[in-house]
């Protein structure tokens, strides 16, 4: 009998470690599969215990096949959603509404385009603006705040920066709520920009690859509720099949723009000893974007693994992972590469910021709790930029 209490008690015990662990790390990502195991929800002030997600305006999911475009999104079902396919023609190319689900119930259209190719990721030249920004994570009214701050975009939502160009150096997607309307502006964004000369340059980051696997831990409720409704799942919502999934498919992981080396993460020695230009760094790491770092060949680990481009943090950590040298690293880099500095994302910075003697750009803040931050580069001079209008601040 005493050691059956004894028993009972330890389970008890551990009960409440489990619970109590769920409250402390209640922030912590569903599975891979997108179902929360154990987690305390602080929104809804509830305990989740093998919770599913729960299904919310969310798409539209557009995939080619032989007969045209199919056509996925949520629609409103009783007092829920259910998914809704509409099959659209091959021809003409068709034009697809998207509705973000914002306060403002913000809505746009998108004509869509043939499936896009692989561009080359390396210009010598500099524009005449270059406006840099990272780790948006589907925060898409703040996104569009930053660019009609900078006349980047009109009232519309559609290009009006001219020759100038863009760059997102990485993690568009995962956590903020509106992932899939952000990607389709930045898909039209793009064809405007090139019809008006300009340009926007989208280099993946790890996020983006974690989607390409169909890895949901981090995506938002709604998506992990379609992709669990969906005939394929998570591994469908961004196949090549889709459109959306092939347009990512054909994006760099490192580019160069003028004076400008842009990588989500970095470049890691073991980046410069595979002494790889820009477009052959992509070449190499294009039909591995959607596998597992395990999985990887060895050739593919220095662009895709650990130290690649879209996951190293060794030049913008303050611990031990960070560069003996961070400096005369960086000077390398810039002279194999031809520019003036390394531009990432990745690792949060308190503001937009120039390190290592101006070698180094760091992109990433955290737009979600603060006015969101660009870097604009004009005439040789860099600026950080906010969304809310206020004077550019020189970084020197």
């Amino acid at each position: 009998m005493l050691r059956t209490l004894k028993w009972l008690a330890s389970l008890t015990l551990v009960a409440i470690a489990l619970v109590l662990a769920a409250v402390v790390f209640g922030g912590r990502d569903p599975d891979w599969n997108g179902t929360v195991l154990l987690r305390w929800d602080p929104e809804r002030r509830a305990l989740e215990w093998m919770q599913r997600p729960r299904m919310a305006q969310d798409g539209p999911y557009v995939f080619r096949d032989a007969h045209g475009y199919a056509v996925v999104e949520t629609v409103p079902s009783g007092t829920g959603w259910r998914l809704q396919t509409r099959r659209m023609p091959a021809h003409p190319l068709p034009v697809i509404s998207v509705r973000v689900g914002n306060a403002a119930d913000t809505r746009f259209d998108v004509p869509l385009r043939p499936p896009a190719r692989a561009q080359r990721a390396d210009e010598p030249g500099n524009p005449p603006r270059l406006l840099m920004l990272s780790d948006m994570e589907g925060q898409f009214d703040r996104f569009v705040a930053l660019l009609r701050a900078q006349g980047a975009i009109d009232a519309g939502l559609h290009w009006a920066y001219g020759r100038n160009h863009i760059a997102l150096v990485g993690d568009l997607v995962d956590r903020g709520e509106q992932v899939v309307p952000l990607l389709w502006l930045v898909y039209r964004l793009e064809g405007e920009a090139e019809r008006a000369g300009g340009r926007v340059h989208y280099v993946l980051g790890n996020h983006e690859q974690m989607g390409l696997a169909g890895n949901m831990e981090s995506w938002p409720e709604r998506m992990r509720a379609t992709a669990q409704a969906l005939d394929g799942g998570s591994k469908r919502m961004f196949s090549d099949a889709s459109v959306l999934g092939q347009w990512l498919r054909s994006k760099p992981v490192i580019a160069r723009v003028g004076d400008h080396l842009l990588a989500h993460g970095g470049v890691s020695a073991d980046f410069l000893r595979a002494d790889l230009s820009v477009d052959a760094a992509n070449a190499l790491a294009r039909p591995h974007l959607e596998r597992r770092r395990v999985l990887m060949p060895a050739q593919v680990q220095a662009v895709l693994g650990r130290a690649g481009v879209t996951r190293y943090r060794g030049l913008a950590k303050t611990d031990a992972q960070l560069e003996d040298d961070p400096v005369a690293h960086l000077r390398q880099v810039a002279r194999r590469y031809g520019v003036r500095r390394l531009a990432i994302g990745h690792t949060i910075a308190p503001d937009i910021v120039l390190q290592h003697r101006g070698l180094l750009l760091r992109l990433d803040v955290h737009h979600k709790t603060q006015v969101p931050q660009a870097a604009l580069y004009e005439d040789g001079r860099l600026w950080r930029v906010h969304a809310d209008g206020r004077p550019p601040v020189r970084l020197h």
